[in-house]
């Protein structure tokens, strides 16, 4: 990657580190609107990456980053486009030898975002949170224990989600409140 992709990434990271210590609790308007622009700027970047055939290591990087800034976001359409960068970065992930930290990040991230684009009603989207929570929480066992907890956490959310979805199925229904949902969305 150019010094200057490189140094671009970096403040970009930097913008929503500030950002995130500046609105903690992630809700207000002007994080929202901070952290939009700088997860689509990271996006033309990564994107450009692409286009210049850069080091694969380099775009896992920038597809990570993100990913993780439109997960931050949390709308629904944010967390299509998290998904979609970290399916990428996970392709690029099998290319390059991607440091486990880097790897268990990626897993991390993608798994949390599927979990929340499944909003507790897509057992598919659900079990593969769970699938690579569970290779997240392998690695940071192993490379980071710290970071133990909140996969943990997160891997159990997953795990139960899928768990109720399997019980409703097999009465064969969805809870009222889901339904009601679906049936004001379709409105």
């Amino acid at each position: 990657m150019r010094a200057d992709h490189g140094d671009r990434r970096a403040a970009l990271l930097a913008r929503k580190e500030a950002a995130l210590k500046r609105w903690p609790n992630k809700a207000d308007a002007e994080f929202k609107a901070e952290l939009g622009e700088v997860a689509h700027e990271l996006d033309q970047l990564a994107r450009s990456l692409d286009e210049a055939q850069a080091d694969a290591l380099d775009r896992l990087r920038t597809w990570c980053a993100v990913g993780e800034a439109y997960l931050l976001l949390g709308q629904k359409h944010a967390l299509q486009v998290a998904s979609e960068a970290f399916r990428t970065a996970e392709a690029l992930s099998s290319m390059v030898d991607t440091h486990a930290h880097e790897l268990m990040q990626l897993k991390h991230g993608y798994g949390c975002t599927l979990l929340e684009l499944a909003a507790g009603a897509n057992m598919e989207l659900a079990s593969e949170a769970a699938t690579r929570l569970s290779s997240a929480l392998a690695l940071a066992r192993k490379h980071m224990p710290v970071g133990v907890a909140s996969i943990k956490y997160e891997l159990f959310r997953a795990e139960h989600t899928v768990a109720q979805l399997k019980v409703r199925n097999s009465r064969g229904g969805e809870p009222q409140f889901v339904r009601a949902l679906r049936e004001a969305e379709a409105a």
